[in-house]
């Protein structure tokens, strides 16, 4: 019997699941997404292991309110080695990696992804929306600075993906561990998951998208102006770097590679030369104004956000190419 088929025989017709929620000061949104998993209709055993990456809230004494085993990091340690630490201690062929800001909004969720796990799939997961109810109780800057991700549109087909968002995955535990988990000594709490993606697809493995979207509710540590500006989009622009200096990957149009063409061309002594690099900063700051301007229609935003977008487009420059000359997202 080879591996897949042992795996195989383990797994139906409900394979037991380790469910991991690695959580750092997660308190405001953790319970929420307890109650989700609690709440799945599904004949398998669930365990759910709760990680905490030593918070100073008090998520702890949420947690302890319900069915979990908690484990505990002796220190901060991000949220890479967090879910390696739980993958460690999970008992069961399947584990799921879930956010401690992620809410299962269909009760059969683990019904519906886990039977794509087979064969050369190592990893299912599903879209992730911002719903227009969570939306609406953000604060002025969480709403100017994640207007882009709402809505409640989605790709009703099961689709293969170029790598998974990381936020709600379901993983064979084997092929997890023969890949060494996430590479925590290079990423500390963003890209592992696309770096995961990546090593899975050199080696022939697949990462499918199910038809049954989660909603993310966005964890109260990593909101507010200063949060976003100085930590959470400089985590990942840093990650960013890490990955174009690995795999030579990068996102869409307004990529850290086309804004740092955009930054050279400012310095290019022809005139014409250099309005294309403002055009192209101009596009990025304005379009993303004018973006949230339209949802939020407070007519503040046009001026109180473009300032912002500027700091926030050199920072990412910035964190980016740290990022690929240190070969590591550590902030």
């Amino acid at each position: 019997m080879n591996k897949d088929e042992d795996f195989r025989s383990t797994m139906y017709p409900y394979p037991y699941i380790s469910v991991l929620i690695p959580t750092y000061n997660g308190s405001k949104t953790i319970g929420k997404v307890l109650d989700s998993i609690l709440l799945q209709e599904y004949d398998g055993n669930i365990e759910i292991i709760v990680i905490d990456d030593h918070s100073t809230d008090n998520t702890l004494e949420v947690v302890k309110q319900y069915p979990v085993t908690i484990s505990h990091n002796k220190a901060n340690v991000g949220l890479a080695r967090s879910v390696n630490n739980g993958v460690t201690e999970a008992k069961y062929d399947v584990i799921c990696i879930i956010h401690e800001d992620v809410v299962l909004t269909d009760n059969e969720w683990f019904k519906k992804l886990i039977p794509y796990l087979k064969d050369d799939v190592a990893c299912v997961t599903s879209p992730v929306l911002l719903p227009e109810e969570v939306y609406a109780d953000f604060g002025f800057w969480e709403k100017a600075l994640f207007s882009w991700e709402v809505g409640s549109e989605y790709n009703n087909s099961v689709i293969t993906l170029d790598y998974s968002d990381g936020k709600n995955d379901i993983f064979r535990k084997d092929i997890y561990l023969e890949f060494g988990g996430f590479d925590s000594d290079t990423y500390r709490v963003a890209c592992e998951d696309v770096d995961m993606s990546k090593r899975l697809q050199r080696a022939g493995y697949k990462i499918l998208s199910i038809p049954a979207p989660v909603y993310h509710l966005h964890s109260s540590h990593a909101t507010g102006l200063s949060t976003i500006l100085f930590r959470k989009n400089p985590q990942l622009s840093e990650g960013q770097g890490v990955l174009f200096r690995k795999y030579r990957f990068i996102g869409g149009w307004n990529n850290q590679i086309y804004k740092t063409f955009a930054v050279i061309l400012l310095f290019v002594s022809f005139l014409d030369v250099r309005l294309i690099g403002v055009a192209y900063i101009a596009a990025i700051i304005f379009g993303s104004t004018y973006s949230a301007f339209k949802r939020m229609n407070e007519p503040k935003v046009l001026v109180l956000l473009p300032p912002v977008k500027l700091i926030d487009y050199i920072l990412n420059v910035w964190y980016f190419w740290k990022g690929f000359i240190t070969e590591k997202q550590r902030k």
